[in-house]
């Protein structure tokens, strides 16, 4: 059963789920559906995950807007992001897998994103919502390893809308946010995610940003 759950929306509807060490190649992000009481990690073929059950328990929601102080949902690109698109994140765990999901609306039609949870809350600044964050922190600082900048020890929710506007995507992992050490944001890219040597987990731009919660 899962234990602990978080969850978070904003103009942009998103949701992902992350775990631990899917074993799916580098390059490969992790596609997740819930299905009933079980967790499905499609890698190819469907099999079950030794996750849990989803059972999300609180939401928020919310509007990517120009900043103003105090803003949890911020359009740095209007062109990319548009003023009124909206987000959510949601993020269940146990005591050794979770799952992020991610919800998006009011998005460019046909577009791809790329996608990534951060280390800090967004602000003004799109860089500082800091790194990616990182089941295991890489020691070299910007991570373009493939070794450290995977969707195995990172959590990566790149989309493509669809012709209304909307996306999901989600992502599942082996492991959890410590307490106290959870990722603050959502940002998302103008491009998806690159995955080779030097450039691994880089995305472009960062055209919008979403504020989670503390915990």
């Amino acid at each position: 059963m899962l234990t602990r759950v978080l969850a978070l929306a904003v103009p942009l509807t998103m949701i992902a789920g992350c775990t631990n060490s899917v074993d799916v190649g580098p390059t490969q992000p992790v596609a997740v559906t819930a299905t009933g009481s079980a967790w499905t990690v499609y890698e190819g073929a469907p099999s079950p995950s030794p996750a849990g059950t989803w059972n999300p328990d609180t939401a928020a929601s919310g509007t990517f807007l120009p900043y103003k102080p105090g803003s949890t949902a911020i359009t740095y690109d209007p062109a990319v992001v548009p003023p009124g698109a909206t987000a959510s994140v949601a993020i269940a765990q146990n005591t050794q897998a979770m799952e992020v999901r991610l919800t998006a609306a009011g998005l460019i039609p046909r577009r791809a994103y790329g996608a990534h949870l951060h280390t800090m809350p967004c602000t003004a600044v799109p860089d500082a919502a800091g790194p990616h964050y990182q089941h295991q922190a890489d020691p070299s600082k910007p991570s373009v390893d493939p070794s450290y900048a995977n969707p195995r020890n990172e959590v990566w929710l790149d989309f493509t809308v669809d012709g209304y506007g909307e996306a999901s995507s989600a992502a599942l992992l082996k492991w959890t946010f410590p307490a106290g050490q959870s990722a603050r944001s959502l940002i998302l890219h103008a491009q998806t995610t690159k995955t080779g040597d030097g450039v691994a987990g880089t995305a472009g731009p960062r055209v919008a940003c979403l504020t989670l919660p503390e915990r």
